[in-house]
């Protein structure tokens, strides 16, 4: 068998190409990529439970929710919701939206989320519980 040029290319492809693929697409999930503000309480192969906490006059880094979740609001503050574009490594920022402070305690369904960060725009920490459903949601039994 005669080593070619194409064969030594296609043979580098082999090796290559899961490299560059892996290095194409950043990680975006919450706990990788804003860590300081997405602590892990609980997780299995069900669920994921997060306690969110963001510092008065911080910005989170960018991130997702691949998951649908339910969130309580233990110490809201008025936060901007801003939301991004992927556009290669860097996301482009595409909208914010400033939202006043819940009441404490408000508990609501939130869809999985592409990429966005949080700015708390309080005087207190932002705090909050975030479940995350991992699979196909089953029907509880009594």
């Amino acid at each position: 068998m005669q080593i070619t040029p194409v064969r030594i290319a296609l043979a580098a492809s082999f090796f290559l190409a899961p490299t560059a693929s892996a290095q194409e697409k950043p990680n975006w999930d919450a706990v990788a990529a804003a860590p300081q503000s997405h602590h892990v309480l609980l997780e299995n192969d069900a669920i994921r439970v997060l306690r969110v906490s963001i510092v008065p006059g911080a910005q989170e880094p960018i991130h997702e929710h691949q998951w649908p979740s339910i969130m309580q609001f233990e110490q809201p503050q008025p936060i901007t919701y801003v939301v991004f574009a992927p556009s290669g490594d860097k996301p482009k920022e595409v909208q914010r939206v400033e939202a006043p402070a819940f009441a404490a305690g408000h508990t609501e369904w939130a869809s999985p989320e592409d990429l966005h960060s949080v700015l708390n725009r309080g005087d207190k920490p932002f705090i909050a519980l975030r479940i995350e459903f991992k699979g196909r949601l089953v029907e509880a039994k009594p």
